[in-house]
């Protein structure tokens, strides 16, 4: 059985790979980059609602590297929101582009956490990442904690499983 979060980090991974001239690494890939490259990190954090619910947070890692040499920072910048644009568009939510792509894993909320822009002077490499957190059951055929709707318009993440 894959862990939920490599499920995840393939899973955006699968979002990530139509931008063109993108590189798309996940965690377990190992070896040579080459630029333009992002790379895709998840890891499972604690349990939600209650100890052994089965919904757990995904928190995500995503590194969008390119090489100053190699282009400008106009370019860099314009890649960049094509990876942004990729996870969030007017039409679709990120969790629904995520679940689309999950059979056995529900994913109850995802969003972008933070982002953090930073040059790498050792490599000449401007570097901008995504964090994200994903709240998700691996076992879809969990009894009754995948139907709670999680969303702020209900707030029904703050009701008391039983």
């Amino acid at each position: 059985m894959i862990s939920p979060q490599l499920k995840i980090e393939d899973a955006l991974a699968a979002i990530l790979t139509p931008i063109s001239g993108l590189n798309v690494f996940t965690s377990n890939r190992r070896g040579a980059r080459l630029f333009p490259y992002v790379t895709i990190q998840a890891s499972l954090g604690a349990q939600q609602i209650i100890p052994y619910s089965g919904v757990f947070e995904v928190g995500v890692d995503i590194a969008y590297s390119d090489s100053a040499t190699l282009t400008s920072q106009a370019n860099f910048d314009a890649t960049y929101f094509d990876i942004f644009q990729k996870l969030y568009s007017d039409n679709n939510t990120l969790i629904n582009k995520v679940q689309d792509k999950l059979t056995d894993l529900k994913v109850f909320m995802g969003r972008i956490t933070s982002q953090s822009p930073t040059i790498r002077a050792d490599k000449r490499a401007w570097q901008r990442g995504l964090a994200l957190s994903f709240v998700v059951t691996p076992d879809t055929t969990a009894d009754g904690t995948r139907n709670y709707d999680f969303s702020d318009f209900l707030n029904s993440f703050y009701l008391a499983t039983i």
